[in-house]
């Protein structure tokens, strides 16, 4: 019997190979504010894909680049990048403060909103 190990993320199974995320932030790495461009991006565009694939049988990796792109060239990306940018601005790297404005940000932001019209 194999021991617990809680460092260790359990792999969800998928049908087919891993799928590759394509980078969403635009500062430059290694900032902090990078990470949260490209945190808050995957978050907009896999909760898009999640809608996306509940509406047929779609290829994955096709559906997420599709995802992907749309958030990129529907200014969705733009929006979300200043708003980070005006956030960084006036907290700094506080996370205490930062942390449930960025996930108003996510919300605002929210892709799945324009399949339900």
């Amino acid at each position: 019997m194999s021991k617990y190990n809680p460092l260790q993320v359990p792999s969800i199974p998928t049908q087919s190979q891993p799928l590759e995320m394509p980078i969403l932030s635009i500062s430059m790495p290694p900032e902090m504010k990078s990470l949260v461009e490209h945190g808050i991006g995957s978050i907009i565009v896999f909760e898009y894909l999640y809608f996306l694939l509940q509406v047929k049988n779609r290829d994955e990796q096709r559906s997420l680049t599709l995802a992907a792109e749309e958030y990129q060239k529907s200014g969705r990306q733009h929006i979300v990048c200043k708003q980070i940018e005006a956030v960084f601005q006036e907290h700094g790297e506080n996370v205490k403060i930062l942390c449930p404005i960025l996930v108003d940000i996510a919300k605002q932001n929210q892709m799945s909103k324009s399949l339900l019209k």
